[in-house]
């Protein structure tokens, strides 16, 4: 355990600028640094890493900490690869924004005109655009609702032969479009829809199509064995998920199942910000990038978590800004792992941050880093 004097070991990654060259203050910096530490002096944090860009060019990169929870373990390294868990939405909405820029999709497309389980009267009224926008109806994730006892769609449903009638078996949760609840079945279904109109596996696709063209070199949907010794893991089933074997008939991982690094997530970011292109290679059209990044509900209520709003904004896949200190249009996600995207356009700024915790929650982590990352921006 970490006392509460003790200051973590920080170790840096790759920059191209100065913070001062980025016009970003450096007494943030290290505030930033005071912050995370303090976390994991009490324990709430077991390390904590961020990589900070600005005009294209990383002007922070750091990290501290250890890389597992275990006792007397290597330190969290800026390359370390961690499991992103639902940042693997944002690749997922990558992919079906790139078959709807090849006239293979459109938002508007009922999902039984791909998966024949949908083709019944009460699932037939879901469109691509519900699922991208977590308004399907389609079971959301457990404890999203405020249940007591939850149930998880991947491991809880049985009785049919194919996953995807298991995963919406039973009523909706809501009439489509009329709610917004975060469903990670829904994006494991946009993952089998992908599959099925690209003619090849759900991995194999966000492999070839943005994971090698952006260069992500430390990106993976399974950890090669020779890497397992540099994962950030947080708990024993954290370990054994690296052992996991997907079913062949089981659902796509499209929800999340990546594991990833700061410098290669923030290429996606950098691409987003760049208008859908990173080192000459296009991803995306600009077009595509506008969509995704602009409010697409209207008069949807939500009740996730606890909450209650009238008129949830979300882009295509991705969350919009929330009430911090963050620029309005601020775009990106956020994973389980204890990290995520940010981009800010106004401010050509791209954030990434990984800060794994042992334990259930713990807001600072998270929502504090982000106030104490944008606080800097001069």
């Amino acid at each position: 355990m970490i006392r509460e004097t003790e200051v973590p070991l920080y170790h840096d990654g790759r920059t191209d600028a100065t913070p001062e060259q980025a016009a970003y203050d450096p007494a943030r910096l290290a505030k930033l640094d005071e912050h995370m530490s303090v976390l994991i002096n009490q324990n709430k944090l077991q390390c904590g890493s961020y990589l900070l860009a600005r005009d294209g060019r990383i002007f922070a990169h750091r990290a501290m900490g250890k890389l597992t929870y275990r006792e007397g373990g290597p330190d969290l390294m800026p390359d370390s690869i961690r499991k992103t868990y639902s940042v693997t939405k944002f690749f997922t909405a990558v992919a079906v924004m790139q078959l709807i820029e090849e006239g293979k999709l459109y938002l508007e497309q009922a999902v039984s005109t791909v998966l024949k389980p949908f083709d019944t009267p009460l699932h037939r009224s879901i469109t691509v655009f519900h699922l991208l926008t977590h308004t399907s109806g389609v079971y959301p994730d457990p404890g999203c609702m405020m249940e007591p006892y939850p149930t998880a769609w991947f491991g809880g449903l049985k009785g049919y032969d194919d996953w995807v009638t298991n995963a919406i078996s039973g009523p909706l949760s809501f009439k489509p479009g009329e709610q917004y609840a975060y469903s990670s079945c829904g994006y494991a279904i946009l993952g089998e829809i992908i599959a099925k109109v690209s003619g090849i596996p759900y991995e194999q696709y966000i492999l070839q199509r943005i994971v090698e063209p952006l260069g992500m070199t430390r990106t993976f949907f399974k950890v090669p064995v020779h890497l397992r010794d540099e994962v950030c893991v947080t708990s024993d089933w954290q370990v054994e998920e690296l052992d996991w074997e997907e079913r062949a008939d089981g659902p796509p991982p499209a929800g999340g199942g990546l594991y990833s690094t700061l410098e290669d997530m923030w290429k996606l970011g950098q691409m987003m910000l760049d208008g859908g292109t990173f080192g000459g290679t296009r991803i995306l059209s600009r077009k595509s990038v506008e969509a995704m990044t602009k409010n697409k509900l209207s008069g949807v209520k939500t009740q996730v978590w606890g909450s209650n709003v009238s008129d949830y904004q979300f882009g295509l896949g991705l969350f919009l800004t929330t009430p911090t200190i963050e620029t309005p249009g601020t775009y990106g996600h956020e994973g389980f792992g204890r990290c995520g995207i940010k981009v800010d356009p106004e401010e050509r700024f791209v954030a990434v941050f990984i800060v794994p915790t042992g334990i259930q929650w713990a807001p600072e982590s998270v929502i504090g880093t982000k106030a104490v990352i944008w606080s800097g921006l001069l």
